[in-house]
């Protein structure tokens, strides 16, 4: 599934962002954005962090989910190493040049024990590999940390995720939040849309 999704997002991401902001516009009246994944947001699993780097952050991440049963102890290693092998760096100025751009880091089903997605906004950004041009860094303030532990489901999350950040509007608004709380609302209780 991560071979064929990111060969997608390599040779289509334009193509996806398109779709995304089509299939969203055409439920834009009563229409919510993120509907189908708010669930699976948890105030106990949003940060606001200050990390060295991306390895600073994966493994503060890593062992706050490990300790709280979430992953397995091999969670932060698969995540670094996946990473490495496959960027989740995700570049929004097509979006708007005024935006952070985002990641959505993920490893295979086998390290996780349940389904959530954390959310960690940084203070100040760390450098990640772009998804579509991997030789390319690029600086990320925003992690959405894909947790899951049933096949078939990340792309689905992924997708969702990836609409919501195409979206200039809900990430010029997650940078104006200020509280774990403000966060929280945002992401399950507000009406988000494209």
């Amino acid at each position: 599934m991560n071979t064929i999704l990111m060969s997608l997002l390599r040779n289509g991401i334009m193509a996806v962002i398109q779709q995304n902001r089509i299939r969203f516009n055409l439920l834009d009246k009563g229409g919510v954005y993120l509907d189908s994944i708010k669930s699976l947001f948890d105030r106990e699993l949003i940060f606001m962090e200050d990390a060295q780097d991306q390895e600073d952050i994966f493994n503060r991440i890593g062992k706050i989910l490990h300790e709280k049963g979430i992953v397995n102890g091999d969670f932060t290693d698969a995540l670094i190493e996946r990473e490495q092998n496959h960027p989740t760096g995700l570049d929004l100025k097509p979006v708007a040049n005024d935006i952070p751009n985002a990641a959505i880091p993920h490893t295979e089903t086998e390290y996780c024990h349940s389904k959530h997605i954390v959310f960690v906004k940084l203070s100040k950004p760390v450098l990640f590999k772009n998804m579509i041009a991997p030789d390319q860094e690029m600086e990320v303030k925003y992690l959405f940390f894909i947790i899951n532990n049933e096949k078939g489901s990340q792309t689905n999350v992924l997708s969702e995720l990836m609409g919501f950040l195409t979206v200039a509007d809900n990430v010029k608004t997650l940078e104006t939040l200020e509280s774990k709380d403000e966060i929280y609302q945002f992401l399950t209780e507000q009406t988000i849309k494209n």
